[in-house]
């Protein structure tokens, strides 16, 4: 191979693994360490994560149970990535999981400077999704609609 050559290959190579990492990044800003009040495992008994994206929408789905604490918690996320512009008015969105329930909303004014929408969170003591399960997510936006399986990170 001749030196001429060496930086036309590392130039490639770099788009290459710059371009495979770009996936990766869908869900920064709703991962695990992003979120307070589960940053850590050290206080946690247990923690689910559950993750999904489409060429619009990624989504996250925790339950976690704090140590000496008889109740789960929930938290769920949907980060708009697709193109600009992103959601303007109302958006519809529900959730589903196997044997641990669900939930679904309208945000009236889906425009926000952050692409990532908060859908709350709920607690209790009744069933949770199981740590190998499926959590099944339906969105309705200005921009169309899309369902989005989120499978778990094990």
């Amino acid at each position: 191979m001749t030196l001429k050559r060496l930086p036309i290959l590392l130039l490639l190579s770099a788009m290459l693994v710059g371009g495979c990492s770009g996936k990766d990044n869908v869900y920064s800003g709703i991962e695990q360490q992003d979120l307070t009040g589960i940053k850590t495992a050290k206080e946690l008994d247990y923690i689910y994560a559950y993750k999904g994206h489409t060429g619009n929408w990624a989504s996250t789905y925790y339950v976690y149970q704090k140590k000496d604490s008889d109740s789960h918690v929930s938290k769920v996320f949907l980060k708009y990535i697709g193109k600009e512009p992103g959601p303007s008015g109302e958006m519809k969105y529900a959730y589903t999981t196997e044997g641990g329930g669900g939930g679904s909303g309208t945000l009236f004014d889906a425009e926000s400077p952050s692409v990532i929408y908060n859908l709350g969170g709920s607690g209790g003591t009744g069933a949770v999704a199981g740590q190998d399960s499926i959590v099944k997510m339906h969105v309705e936006w200005s921009g169309g609609s899309e369902n989005i399986e989120l499978e778990p990170e094990l």
